[in-house]
């Protein structure tokens, strides 16, 4: 193994510091959802910035309650970013992928390529590669199984499969990837294989090294650039064995994207600086962060005062850090009550300030939380 250089080591020893007083204060598992939940928006936010779409975080959240609410001239960008939303969820297990139905057409491909795809796909199922009985059933039209793991072929193509739901107007459970597709992410796989074998902390700069050099990149296609970054938010707690973080690294692509595109067209290790120094400073922003939303819950109970012992209103405030934007039909839903009682809920948090509606329309009025704008 080639020794490190110190400004290699420094930055590894900065970055382990930082992972491990976020690690700390995330320990509690409403803080942890609390600060993942926001996480998720302000990736997506980052992401379609870093691929030229023009972000209105006002649009983006009313799309997160229904794309149809967002103004006819912002919505396809506003469905592009709740599509990357959606794909953050999925990296962070919260939302599943649409089921999949596989194209008959799809077994009866011949050649190497076909018999490698099924293979892989057996591979992924903890299957031995022999003959197995549920193999021909495949060409019924019924739902194929997800696997759930990061890292294989299958995630990849599920994440790629929610991405598309919000965006490709086309039946999510009849999207597939064509071979070649198969084979471009197969790749990467194999690249992340071999840079996943330095150990903790090295090893996760160098799967971040694979996965988030700015584009162009000519070994990475477009299309697998948005899962590559959702892998990349996951793979320090894969090398530094620390399941309760993840990293929304897109934000730091963003902010400091001048520099980054500099240090990824340099040396190998320029570009490791670069990343090491990048996951240090995301998390540290991410426990300033969760120190924010604490604040924020603490300021909001401050507003309300106290209330009577049955008030819904702790329970509709603590949804808010899932959910900051919604309607009073959702609220109304989600707590079992009357559309007048969801109301006058909604009504004093905004007249504490804590929401502001942000449609302007009569009826499906949409509320954001002001404090959690990504």
């Amino acid at each position: 193994m080639t020794a490190l250089s110190p400004t290699l080591l420094t930055a590894l020893l900065e970055a382990e510091r930082a992972l491990g007083r976020l690690a700390e204060a995330c320990q509690p598992a409403d803080r942890r959802r609390r600060l993942w939940a926001d996480a998720a928006r302000r990736e997506a936010c980052a992401a379609a910035r870093l691929d030229g779409i023009a972000v209105d975080t006002t649009d983006f959240l009313i799309a997160t309650v229904n794309p149809d609410l967002v103004p006819t001239a912002g919505r396809p960008n506003a469905q592009s970013v709740h599509a990357l939303w959606q794909g953050a969820l999925f990296a962070q297990g919260v939302v599943t992928a649409p089921e999949r139905r596989i194209d008959p057409a799809r077994k009866a491909a011949g050649g190497a390529a076909a018999e490698a795809w099924r293979a892989v796909a057996a591979l992924e199922r903890g299957l031995d590669g022999g003959n197995d009985p549920e193999l021909p059933d495949m060409d019924r039209d019924a739902p194929a199984p997800e696997p759930s793991e990061p890292w294989t072929l299958g995630w990849i193509e599920a994440c790629w499969r929610v991405l598309q739901t919000g965006v490709s107007g086309r039946d999510p459970a009849r999207l597939a990837l064509s071979l070649q597709r198969e084979g471009e992410a197969t790749a990467l796989l194999a690249r992340l294989d071999g840079a996943a074998q330095a150990p903790a902390l090295l090893g996760g700069v160098g799967l971040l090294a694979e996965l988030l050099r700015p584009q162009p990149d000519l070994r990475t296609p477009a299309w697998l650039v948005p899962p590559a970054r959702l892998l990349g938010a996951l793979a320090v707690a894969r090398s530094c064995r620390l399941p309760g973080l993840w990293l929304p690294l897109s934000t730091a692509l963003w902010t400091d994207r001048s520099t980054a595109a500099i240090a990824a067209r340099g040396d190998a290790e320029e570009w490791a600086v670069w990343l090491a120094d990048a996951v240090a400073e995301t998390a540290r922003r991410e426990r300033q962060r969760l120190a924010a939303l604490e604040q924020a819950a603490q300021s909001w109970r401050r507003r309300i005062g106290s209330r009577r012992s049955n008030s819904r209103l702790p329970e509709v405030m603590d949804g808010l850090f899932d959910q900051p934007a919604f309607t009073v039909r959702r609220i109304q839903k989600r707590l079992g009550t009357t559309f007048r009682g969801a109301q006058l809920l909604v009504d004093e948090l905004i007249e504490a300030g804590i929401l502001r509606e942000v449609t302007n329309r009569a009826l499906d009025r949409v509320f954001v939380a002001v404090d959690l704008m990504p």
